[in-house]
């Protein structure tokens, strides 16, 4: 009796023993293994949190980049604006255009100025011959270059009257060389030429111009033309 009672005990531990190794190992199993569904959303979560992360920070350095480019504009708007002020203000006039504005001209002088040049005719020397013609003998003229590109000046004169033919009227009577090879910015020059140009009609009076042209010019472009009403009788 008593044996089989430790037999039937002897297999009930058996039994409980293997059950619990066996709870034992299933519960490892189950805590060791990966759970799929847990995972796979914080995965998707980490990946959308990377992904908003790094928008922003592109975000951010093009607002950074924008905005240094407006203040790189800014300064560049700046600066020019402060360096065109500073020449306007501070800009000293050569000594080409003090020279030019320091010369003075007579006051009986017949002045006109075109292209930064100032032509006078100073003065004109003229002979009656007879009670029917005349000539002009002298003729006095400054030239000034007030700020034109450096040229050699030359002087052509014309002289007509109402009976003259219109297509004369534009003929030089007399060409004056001045003694000056070149004539620079704020540079002066006179020139006192004998001339021999005849005229009749004494009583009529005359339109006398001086046209000042640059001797290199060909075409005798006129750069300032001084115009004077001339009256042989009364001069």
């Amino acid at each position: 009796m008593h044996k089989k009672l430790l037999v039937i005990f002897f297999v009930i531990s058996v039994l409980v023993l293997g059950c619990s190794s066996d709870d034992s190992i299933t519960g490892r199993t189950a805590v060791d293994e990966p759970n799929i569904y847990e995972d796979a959303p914080a995965i998707e979560q980490q990946a959308e949190n990377q992904t908003v992360q790094e928008i922003a920070e592109e975000n951010q350095t093009t607002e950074e980049t924008l905005e240094e480019n407006q203040t790189g504009e800014q300064n560049i708007q700046i600066q020019t604006g402060e360096e065109f002020y500073n020449e306007l203000v501070n800009d000293e006039p050569s000594e080409e255009s003090i020279a030019a504005e320091e010369f003075n001209f007579s006051s009986e002088s017949t002045v006109s100025t075109q292209n930064n040049i100032s032509l006078s005719l100073d003065g004109i020397r003229h002979e009656i011959k007879t009670e029917y013609w005349g000539k002009i003998i002298e003729i006095t003229s400054t030239v000034l270059n007030k700020g034109h590109a450096p040229f050699k000046p030359k002087l052509l004169v014309l002289l007509y009257d109402e009976k003259d033919f219109k297509e004369d009227w534009l003929k030089p009577k007399a060409e004056i060389e001045l003694d000056i090879a070149q004539l620079n910015p704020g540079e002066h020059t006179t020139r006192q030429a004998i001339v021999s140009i005849s005229f009749d009609e004494i009583y009529l009076a005359k339109n006398f111009k001086l046209v000042l042209v640059d001797a290199a010019d060909i075409g005798n472009k006129p750069l300032v033309v001084v115009e004077k009403e001339f009256n042989p009788v009364l001069e």
